[in-house]
């Protein structure tokens, strides 16, 4: 028999999981702080890269003009507007992303609280069905199983041991 609650609430799981499994479960692993932390982290290695490799394409370029004034070029000047450069760079990149991830980590959250207080009907659903179904057989969490379940065992494999030898017997 087909439970209509049950299967509404698990209709519901699958559908989010369907439709927010890259955005919505993969969030759920980390608190607010450490999501955006982690791609702020994420977003400053890719920045640094790509502002490196910005300016070793614009060093081939010009390289004819940079050749041309290696001699008389102001070296302190030329790092320090470099790194003032790549300061403002990451700057603007970090703030974007600082905005980026917190938007999309505040825009999921509604989605995983529904979905959390989803599994949590479900599982007060089975816990439910636990108590009042006295046809069911509780599983026992220990690892050696009942004492009785252990009596048993060895005594049927005490009899299969003996019919066993007897057979092993013959043989020889």
């Amino acid at each position: 028999m087909v439970d209509n609650e049950k299967v509404r609430i698990m209709t519901r799981i699958a559908i989010y999981e369907k439709n927010n499994e890259h955005e919505g479960l993969a969030l759920a692993k980390y608190f607010r702080e450490d999501y955006i932390k982690y791609n702020l982290l994420k977003t400053l290695v890719t920045s640094t890269l790509c502002f490196w490799l910005f300016v070793l394409a614009s060093v081939f370029v010009n390289f004819e003009k940079y050749l041309s004034e290696f001699g008389s070029a102001n070296y302190f000047k030329l790092v320090s507007k470099l790194m003032m450069n790549y300061c403002i760079f990451l700057l603007v990149f970090e703030l974007v992303a600082f905005a980026a991830y917190s938007y999309r980590y505040y825009k999921a959250k509604p989605g995983l609280v529904e979905y959390n207080g989803n599994l949590r009907r479900l599982i007060e659903y089975y816990e439910r069905l636990e108590t009042t179904d006295t046809t069911k057989f509780k599983v026992s969490s220990s690892i050696g199983g009942d004492i009785d379940d252990l009596d048993m065992s060895i005594s049927g494999r005490d009899k299969g041991e003996k019919d066993h030898e007897g057979s092993s017997k013959d043989q020889k």
